[in-house]
Parts: structure tokens; sequence; C-alpha cells
């Protein structure tokens, strides 16, 4: 597998722009600083926090919880309602910036009341009672007018640029008032048709390329108090796709459908986003920008965030509700506004359109049903909704949206703009198993894939390298038990199993309990195991689990389990329940998790197959049968990998991978660990913070070209290195710590973490007998663990103040530590976004590459600067969705009995855009290149443990996830706060 040695010479242009003097020139905010955070001020903020949480807690039999008693909240709903909307309070009361006065009198009179309500005073009486100690000490405070270059922009005496947290916020209301003042110029593009002559002689056109059209829609974007910006008054949704481009709102109000369904008046909204992150070597900061869609919800009551039209002259607000269930605007934070004569219109509106919502959840009709509440028309309040799989409006803005974006910005800044563009010397990946290498080879697999044969579509391990892996963790043999309950899941095993392994799939016939030979050392066991797999208490499960391990089990085997399910979904047993209720008692009844716990607990790893599906539309189940074509079960084929990968399989696919022949990037023999590091979910019951979560695998060569590798796992619920099948079983059996020992803070609970990962790579030195290894984590998730890999940190030295470690291996001997942090990012707000490709031609001439999937870095390559890995989404099509159109222009489609009047509905399809993560070897060993290094973290991505694609995180770092990932308490340990669960859904590409 060999790889030229020809170098491209690609330009990745993008919508990120560089923070320079000319672009924030004129730009200041006003910040309050608050102190250090031992200062009175912010002492007495923490204090009134937990008087909060003792007055809001339930008790049973005498109170219910108050979910509006949080200080920040009402403290945020104020001062948005106060000023003029651009306004940011830090949760912890580090800084209050804002970009107009905030009168001294306006604050104590805030924070007056607002200690008043949290202690119980009637608010009546807070007029007439002493100020407290905080309003007072927070009205003394004299906000400063300070310049955002000056807080921004590198300094020449010191490196590298490190912005106040205020001026992360500050930056993207100024840019987004920059945006919003130039119209969004949405133009069309139009097919480039060259005429030939059909099979039948009739005239045909195909499309040769596109091109700018005449027709030009002038859109409106308008900034939103957090930063971002949204084209308010151009809605996109079914009712609105026949209208003229730009949408007019007079026009939209009349194109609503009499007795619509839900679907026909659902609409989403087009956002804009802005954000600033540093890089390593980068002298300055990037703003990169994207393009989203934003769907509206229904209702009020059951979003998490509403945005408020307040008149042309304020930003849009965007004001979180709170609330447990049923949410509402804060009603502590009317009150304040009540007593101090406030503005409160906006917040009173949405109180109605609650409690009008309210009544009609009770509303039925005339044969008992209930009403669905209907999306209203474009208003001036529109609730916000999480992704969902079923709406009008598809996800994603495309990649058309995002050239156009690019376009905008140079409008908008003209000359002051400088764009943050990358290179690349081209591939650095040679074929995958499942890739055709050859034209020949691909005429051959589309020919396969016509007449239905099998064609492996994942990159199956082949079975002497899976028997090597099996061996060189000391077992002789693999026997997989296959635990199903119907004919058809029974049959879809079969084909999964036959097809890989080269046998016919029509030939067997497998015994129930007996063995079936797969191949050398690879064997596979069925059993119908209805009792132990289906729903419910589960009483008999740990003794069903007990019996069936016990008859399959011998020395030198490694027992692994694959097992049919289905999602559990409410039934009569579960009405009248509340909605909380009712989900709790089905995570109780979900075999599958009891199932992991019971077979984890006899060191069998599992993997589970999906065999029948619930349509919460139709309110009905479906079997999910074999599909016709061998090929197209990709569920079955998928989790056969993943079950290899909980069994510690590493095959001979990365050795193909990363010691590929004629190599230009050569690697020496060396590990790769990857380190997982999750915060649990807070729980008010307990004191302190909740203890971390961390998980660990490492991906070890053999010392020589060809032979066996191996895979260990470690966690710290079972801190010791194992072969990974044998510690995620151990980790899977053990419950997650709880935190009710100590009441450590939040700092206290991370540098535990710290320490408990220098103790693992502690230990995985003796593991090792020498050999060097690189560690990879995720710098997102671990940012508060190890400050030493901050990008403002680097070339600093260590702080004796925090009692956290510098980094993962500090105190260790030197040839113990990694020779390389390969540090990942994959959060896409804090990516580059790619908009095209340019490719420098030998001849001199630049030509536009339709996608790139290679690895690029910063133009001027400064010692120290990251890599960029781009990759098209595999479900991208090849309709490629967003291309030459945006959203506003997306066809609804037609749905016709008769093919040729069929058309697709483009507006509620997937519409993707490439994604990007960033790749940083920091505090490499003399020895050791950082490109190099670089480039196997993107082949570990690209060559997959469980998927037949790129995974987000490279292998060692996703296996570690995946051990976390499959824990039969995840659900509930998961956390709950926004910023981790968008860490934890970018790491594992898709939602969690």
């Amino acid at each position: 597998m060999g790889r030229s040695s020809t170098q491209r010479d690609l330009t990745a242009h993008t919508t990120s722009i560089r923070c320079t003097k000319e672009l924030l020139d004129g730009m200041t905010a006003l910040v309050w600083d608050f102190g250090d955070y031992n200062s009175l001020t912010r002492r007495a903020w923490r204090d009134l926090g937990s008087t909060a949480t003792k007055n809001s807690k339930w008790i049973k039999d005498v109170q219910e919880a108050d979910p509006f008693l949080v200080p920040y909240s009402i403290a945020v709903t104020v001062l948005q309602q106060i000023t003029d909307g651009y306004v940011y309070l830090d949760k912890y009361l580090a800084f209050m910036v804002t970009l107009n006065p905030v009168e001294p009198a306006t604050l104590r009179a805030v924070f007056t009341y607002l200690e008043g309500i949290v202690r119980k005073v009637p608010l009546d009486e807070v007029p007439f009672m002493d100020p407290p100690d905080l309003a007072n000490r927070i009205a003394d405070t004299t906000p400063r007018r300070l310049s955002l270059a000056d807080n921004i922009l590198h300094k020449e005496d010191v490196k590298p640029a490190s912005p106040d947290s205020w001026a992360y916020q500050a930056v993207k209301w100024h840019i987004a008032k920059k945006l919003a003042s130039a119209s969004f110029l949405d133009q069309e593009m139009e097919p480039i048709l060259q005429e030939y002559e059909g099979k039948n002689g009739e005239t045909k056109y195909k499309t040769i390329g596109w091109q700018p059209s005449d027709n030009i829609a002038a859109v409106d974007y308008r900034p939103i108090s957090n930063g971002d910006l949204i084209a308010w008054d151009n809605p996109i949704g079914p009712a609105f796709a026949p209208l003229a481009h730009p949408v007019k709102l007079s026009d939209a109000a009349k194109a609503r459908p009499k007795d619509p369904t839900r679907a026909q008046v659902q609409y989403a909204l087009s956002r804009l986003s802005v954000k600033m992150a540093t890089y390593t070597a980068e002298p300055s900061p990037i703003l990169n920008l994207d393009a989203h869609i934003r769907r509206v919800n229904n209702t009020v009551i059951h979003a998490s965030t509403v945005l408020v039209d307040q008149g042309t002259d304020r930003p849009l607000l965007s004001l979180s509700l709170d609330g447990r269930g049923l949410r509402q605007t804060n009603r502590h934070a009317l009150e304040i506004l009540a007593k101090m004569d406030a503005d409160r219109s906006s917040l009173n509106a949405i109180e109605e359109r609650v409690e009008y919502e309210r009544k009609q959840l009770n509303v039925r009709d005339d044969k008992g049903k209930k009403i669905d509440i209907l999306t209203p028309p474009p208003d001036a309040i529109r609730p916000t909704m999480p992704k969902t799989d079923s709406f009008a409006v598809g996800t994603g803005a495309g990649i058309h949206h995002l050239t156009l974006l690019r376009e905008h910005f140079g409008r908008a800044f003209g000359d002051k703009v400088s764009p943050f563009d990358l290179k690349s010397k081209g591939n650095v990946f040679g074929k995958r198993l499942h890739e055709p290498a050859s034209s020949a080879q691909g005429k051959e697999k589309t020919r396969k894939k016509e007449s239905g044969e099998y064609v492996d579509l994942v990159g199956k391990p082949s079975p002497e390298s899976i028997r090597r892996s099996i061996e060189a963790a000391g077992h002789k043999m693999l026997r997989i038990l296959c635990l199903w309950y119907r004919d058809e899941t029974r049959m879809r095993m079969i084909h999964g199993l036959a097809h890989p392994y080269g046998l016919a799939p029509d030939d067997l016939d497998p015994v129930e309990g007996e063995a079936l030979p797969l191949a050398p050392g690879i064997e596979a066991v069925f059993c119908n195991a209805l009792d132990l797999l289906e729903h419910g208490p589960g009483t008999q499960r740990a003794s069903d689990t007990q019996k069936i391990t016990a008859r399959f089990a011998e020395p030198g085997v490694l027992l692994a389990a694959w097992c049919e399910t289905e999602i559990p979904v409410r039934g009569e047993e579960h009405e009248g329940m509340k909605p909380a209720e009712a989900k709790k008692a089905l995570e109780e009844s979900d075999a599958k998790h009891q199932v992991v716990r019971e077979l984890a607990k006899a060191t069998v790893p599992s993997q589970f197959l999906v065999g029948r599906e619930y349509d919460p539309f139709t309110k009905t189940f479906s079997i999910v049968k074999r599909p016709k074509k061998a090929f197209e079960d990709h569920r079955v084929y998928m989790g056969l990998l993943d079950l290899y990968r909980s069994c510690g399989v590493v095959d001979d696919r990365f050795e193909r991978a990363l010691y590929p022949d004629d190599d230009p990037y050569p690697l020496p023999r060396m590990a790769f660990c990857g380190i997982h590091i999750r915060k649990q979910a807070t729980d008010r019951k307990y004191k302190g913070q909740p203890k971390r979560i961390i998980c660990a695998s490492a991906i070890i060569p053999s010392r020589e070209p060809g032979g066996p590798w191996r895979m260990l796992g470690w966690s710290n619920i079972h801190p010791q290195w194992e072969h990974y099948a044998l510690a995620q079983s151990n980790f899977h059996a053990a419950n997650y710590p709880l935190h009710t020992e100590n009441g450590n803070n939040d700092i206290q609970r991370w540098a535990q973490a710290g320490e408990d990962v220098r103790t693992a790579l502690q230990d995985l030195h003796d593991e090792l007998d020498g050999l060097p290894y690189a560690l990879m984590i995720d710098g997102q998730a671990c940012r508060r663990v190890w400050p030493g890999l901050h990008n403002n940190k680097q070339g600093l030295s260590e702080s004796a103040d925090d009692p956290r470690l510098w980094l993962p291996g500090s105190g260790l001997p030197p040839s113990w530590n990694p020779v390389s942090i390969l540090r990942m990012n994959c959060m896409q707000a804090e990516m580059p976004r790619l908009v095209s490709v340019t490719e420098k031609q030998k001849n001199g001439k630049s030509v536009t590459v339709k996608t790139s999937s290679d690895l690029y870095y910063p133009d001027d390559q400064s010692e120290g600067h990251p890599w960029f890995l781009f990759t098209e989404p595999r479900n991208y099509g090849k309709k490629r969705h967003g291309q030459w159109k945006t959203r506003w222009r997306a066809d609804p489609g037609k749905a016709s009995k008769n093919a040729d009047e069929r058309k697709e509905n483009e507006l509620n399809s997937p519409w993707y855009s490439m994604t990007t993560r960033e790749i940083t070897p920091m505090h490499t060993r003399d020895g050791y290149d950082r490109e190099t290094l670089a480039v196997a973290a993107a082949r570990l991505s690209h060559q997959a443990l469980s998927w037949s694609d790129r995974t987000r995180y490279p292998a060692p770092l996703h296996a570690a996830l995946q051990m976390d990932l499959g824990h039969p308490q995840y659900r509930r340990s998961a956390p709950k706060d926004d910023e981790s669960i968008e860490i934890l859904k970018e790491a594992n590409g898709a939602d969690v």
C-alpha cells in the first residue's frame, strides 16, 4: 500500500478570519471586574448560591422544590431587560460585560431584590431593608471602557495572545452588528448544460458545471443578544417554499394552509454563529464564522430557549427558560422587574403564551384525543428546539451557504478582513481494505452491488488477524455467542457472520447450542434467549446469564455475546405516569443495560442488534428483516466490528494504515494511548463535585512488522492495565463512583483526575517494556485538568499556586513520559469551516477541487502550529444537497404514484458541509517529527476500529470513549450541562 511521493499544492478557503488591528479598530466594551476567586464580592455570590440551594431543596411532604430560585438565572433575565440586551454576566461572577452603561443605582436595586427573594424576604419589605453587602459591592465596582484590540491582539513582549474571558463575549456582539449592517446576498447558481444524444436518438442534456445567475435575493440578518445572527424575517418551511425569495412576512401569513398538518406549518430560520478561538503558534486569535439551521418549536413550554423581538433598535433577545417539565420565564425575575417598574412586556407576552399552551394540553377532541398544538405563524416570540429526526426542515445549511458567508464578510468588512486560509500537500492516506485500489476493482464492486452479491463496505478484518490478536491476548479461541429471540434476527446474524468469513449462508443451519466453525480459532454458537433478553424487572436475569455463560465458557476461550434487543416504549402499564416517571420506568425495565452488567460480571464483552423498531408517529412496530441485497444490513456488519472492538481486536488494518511501504512519513514502532475524561452529572443531593470518569486504551504494535498487535484498557473504577476486553468488563461490572465522601470543589476534582491519569501512565510504562508511546486527549474535555496544554500557557512555566498537574506526566521520569501529547479538538464552533479548495498546478494555473479530505496546516507553518483534518460526511450522498443552493431555494418535492412525476423533498433532507478536527502535537520529544505524529493521528481516525469511515477521534481515544458510552449506568450519569453535552456529541459524531 505504497504512497506516491508527488506532493500537491492545495489551499483551503474557510469562513474564518484573523483578528487584526484594522478589524477591531474602535471596538470597546464596559467591563466590571469583581476580583479573583477569593474576593469578598465573589464569596458573597457563592454564599447567596448556597442559600438559594438550601431554600429551594425539595422536602418530602413539606414543600415543593422551587426550580426558579437560581440567582444566576434571575439576575441574567433581569439584566437583559433593563439593558439594551448586550450584557453577559459570568456564572461565577468573575466579571460582567456590556456595550453600554448601566447605572450603579440600577445594579444595587437588582441585586438587593435578588438577595431578598433568595433569603425569602417579602418583596414589599425589600426597599426598606439596608442594601446587602453583595449589592453594594457590585454597585460600587467601577466599570472600565476597554479596547478589544488592546485585549485581544498579540503583544510583542507577551506570547502567545491571551484574551480575557469578557473579550470572547464582546467581540461576538461587535462582529454580529457589523455583519448585520450589510445585506446577505443569496445568489442563485444555475447549471451549465451540455447537449447529447440519448440511446433512442432523442436529445438530452447533462449538467457539466454551475455558474452564477442574475437572480440575487437580499436577506437581512439581525443580531441576537448571545452574539449570533438570525434571518428573522425569512422563514424556511413548506408553507413558504412556493413564495418568492426573499419571503415577506405579510405574504407568509397568507401562505398558511387551512386545517394544516403539523409538518405543513413547521419552519426554521437561518442562523450565523461567531466564536473566537486561539491556536498554538498563531500570534492572534481567529474568528470562526458558521451557518446553521435553527428550528422553531411549536410550544414555549417544551423549549429551553426562546427568541424575542424587542424592536429593531435592540438585538433579538435569547432568553433561557426555567422549570422542570413544562418551562416558562423565571417568575422571580418578573417580580423584580415589576417592583422596578421596568419594561417587561416581552416577558409578559411569553407568560401569556405559556398560560395558553398549558390550557391547550388538556383540550381534547370529540373522540377524547389530545389536540396537537401546531406551530403558530412567525411572530415576536419564537421558541427554538434541538435537533430531531422528524421535522419539515432538515439539518445543515450546506456548503453553498458557507461560500456566500465568506463573500458576505468581505462586503461587511471590506479590506479590513484577513481570511484564515490553510495549505496542504495532498493525500496522506492509503486505500482502506473496502476501497477499490484500481478502476477494475471499482467496476467489479459496482457489478456485485448491482447484482446483490456480498460486497465488503466496512473493511472487515481478516479472520487470520482476528485470531492472531485474540492469541496475543492469551486466548486460544474466540467464541461468539449469538443470543436471539426472533427468527428474523437469527437469520440476520447468520448472514452477517457467513459473508465476512467467506461462507455460504444458505448452507448454514446452526443447531441450537452447538458450535458453528467460522475460521480457525473462531466459532459461533446460537441460542434462543427470550427469557434473558426481554424487557422487564428481570429478577432471573443474573441466574439466566450464569447458566448461559457457564455452559459455553471454558479455559482459553474468549466468550463474546451478540444479543438481540429493542428500545422499550411506553405501553398501557405507563398510563397516568408523568413523563419523568415513565422515562425512569422504561430505563429500569430495559433489558439491554441489565444484560450488559451481568455479562460484564462474567467477563463477557457484548454487542446488541435491534430486532424490532417503533414508529412514534404511526405508533406501530416493525420487525427488522434481512435486506434483499447481502451488503445492505449495515447494522449487522457495523455491530460485528464493534463486537471485535469490545474483544480488544486490533487487526492488520492498522499495520497497513500506519506502516505502509514507501511512506513519506516514516513512523517509529510506537504505541498510542487515548485518555477519555468526563464529569458526571451533578446531583444536588450530594455535597461537593462528582468524581470524574476516566477511561483509557492503548494500542500497542508488534516490535517487528507483521506481528500481532495488542489493545489494553484502564479505568479509574478498576485502575490497572488489562487486555481491553477484560478492562471493559471490569468497568461495566462496577458502579460509577458516588461523590458523597467529601465536599471537594470543581478544581480539586479535576486535580484528582490529573493524578489518576499520571498513575495510569506510570503503570503503562511497565506494560510497554520500553516501547515509546504518544498520548491522545480531547483538548476540550481535558482543558480543566492540565494547564500546561492551554494555548495561552505555551512557553510559560508551571504555576506554584495551581494544585493541578502541569502536564499528564508531570513528576514521572522523562523516559516514562509520552514522546508527544496529541491534543484533539472536534468542536465545530472552534474550527475553520471549509468553503472551497484550489489547487495550484505545475503549469501555474489554479483549479477548483470539489472537496478535500486532506490534512491542512497554516500557511506560515510557525513552530508548534496545529493541523486541521477536513472530512466529507459519509452521508453527504451523491446528490450533494446544499452544494449549489441555500435552504431558501430548496425544493419541497412532489409526492406521486408515477415515478416520472415524483420529486425528492430537498427541504427536509439533511444538508451537509465538511467537518473539521484539530490535531496539535505538543511537548514533542527531540527525535520525533510533529508532522509525522499528526499524520499518524489522522490515519488512526481514517482507519476506524468499528466503522467503515473516519471516526471523530483516533482509534485509541475512540476506544476509551466507547468504554464509557457502553456502561450500563451511562445515561443516568451523563452530564446535563450544555457544554459537556456538546463535547460528547462532537466526539461521538452524533447527538448524545
